[in-house]
């Protein structure tokens, strides 16, 4: 059950909030006509407010209304109360509409509110003897909607929100991650702006919808970040929109499909809306790839990063075994594309396996310290036992500057701070005369041992 309670103290505007509470006070007391009354002047006076909001951002119709409204505003001669008479029994509600503050289906609830109002109000209007005497149901009704459609959220139209998702998906400076889903997605709750923008970036991320001037490519991997962002907070709405448009990626070229299953691989939802078809066509693309070649196309390294993920590896088992045979290089670059829990226990070994400093340099920047992170004491041991054996990680030119960042990054493990002391006490066993290869950046930072406290 909605607890309305929960929702007053939820109003977006400091100067509707005493308005609605207000009217929630009278409801809880039992007197449901004056609660109605109260909730259809909140409703009002949050509309004015919004469209206030709305004409100091240009937008014309709400500029036209607001003007004049003010005009009449601190008057109590007839014309006043004539035009707000006006205002209040259509333009307020259509023009909220219009602008999509609300929906088609509130805009009739709301109105049915401001019916009920007036027949609370104004006695006269029933039948002699007919008084209307709304129920406590009546007035709990009204509350949530008006709560539900208007009161809650702040002063965002839905077309200008997509619009701006649009300009921000192309934008130089996108930053990525949370914000747009908590700047956009969660100050619109509406169900259909949101659907719209669910939609938009599914399009994007799935089909690299074309965008004048733009490359298609970058604007779909946004989306994907921006797809991920809210999924996590509607499953059931992104999965929708993917049902609906994941059919129409098996008509897209095959470099189109393998970009998309790399940008959205990693989600549940992307595998849930395929068909066994699409994902053998894939599964026989990463079996196809030539795990002897050095470079690799970029869609392909998304694709083979994949395997970090355990209902991938289930869906597409090729993954596994090319993965595995990867040089050195190109293994590293896939695991940079998605780190996490599944490569720690190869790492050591990579390591083990650099023969030549610049291979080395690479595994431990691409592979060893992406997956920082989720390192545990023990597996921390063991990559630096490899690094500090194996003269190619050793004494490569950057793997000091590494093993500070990697030091920064492990720190906090139980046991780690020895774990490294180790380390540096054996860099300079091993090169006494190269102080560059002690590792001092690292050894700096170690506390003194416990005895010399």
């Amino acid at each position: 059950m909605i607890n309305l309670e929960e929702r007053v103290a939820a109003c977006w505007s400091p100067e509707v909030r005493p308005l609605i509470g207000e009217a929630y006070r009278c409801y809880a007391t039992g007197s449901a006509r004056a609660a109605i009354v109260l909730t259809w002047t909140a409703v009002c006076a949050d509309v004015i407010e919004k469209l206030r909001h709305l004409a100091g951002d240009g937008e014309a119709q709400a500029k036209q209304l607001v003007e004049k409204i003010e005009r009449v505003q601190g008057k109590a001669d007839t014309e006043a109360i004539k035009t707000m008479q006006d205002v209040e029994t259509g333009r307020l509600l259509d023009t909220a509409l219009a602008l999509e503050l609300i929906d088609a289906v509130q805009h009739r609830k709301l109105n049915q509110l401001r019916l009920d109002r007036n027949l609370c109000a104004h006695p006269s209007l029933s039948p002699l003897g007919d008084v209307f005497a709304p129920s406590l149901e009546d007035a709990r009704a009204h509350l949530a909607v008006a709560l539900d459609a208007l009161l809650i959220h702040s002063p965002s139209q839905g077309a200008k929100v997509v619009a701006r998702i649009q300009t921000l998906l192309a934008d130089t400076a996108f930053i990525g991650e949370d914000f747009i889903a908590q700047t956009y997605y969660d100050q619109v709750r509406r169900s259909a702006v949101r659907r719209r923008l669910v939609n938009l970036v599914t399009k994007h991320a799935l089909l690299e919808v074309e965008a004048k001037d733009l490359n298609a490519k970058e604007i779909a991997d946004r989306a994907a970040v921006c797809l991920a962002a809210f999924a996590r907070r509607d499953r059931d709405l992104v999965r929708n929109e993917l049902r609906h448009l994941v059919p129409e990626l098996s008509q897209k070229p095959g470099d189109v499909q393998l970009r998309a299953v790399g940008r959205l691989g990693h989600l549940d939802l992307f595998w849930e809306t395929t068909d066994p078809v699409l994902r053998d066509q894939i599964n026989g693309v990463a079996a196809d790839i030539d795990p002897s070649v050095s470079t690799l196309a970029p869609h392909h390294l998304a694709l083979l990063s994949l395997v970090a993920v355990d209902e991938v590896r289930a869906l597409l088992p090729a993954l596994e075994p090319v993965h595995r045979q990867l040089p050195l290089p190109a293994k590293a670059a896939a695991i940079a594309r998605r780190p996490g829990p599944y490569f720690v226990p190869g790492l050591a070994g990579m390591l083990q396996d650099a023969m030549s400093f610049r291979t080395a340099e690479t595994v431990c920047q691409d592979a060893v310290l992406t997956c920082a992170p989720f390192l545990t004491t023990e597996e921390l041991t063991a990559v630096l036992n490899a690094w500090i054996d194996n003269v190619q990680c050793r004494e490569a030119s950057q793997m000091p500057e590494h093993a500070l960042t990697l030091y920064r990054a492990t720190s906090h493990l139980p046991g780690a701070v020895e774990v490294w002391r180790t380390f540096t006490t054996r860099a300079k066993e091993l090169r006494p005369d190269w102080a560059y290869y002690h590792y001092t950046e690292v050894a700096a930072l170690l506390p003194a041992p416990a005895a010399e406290q």
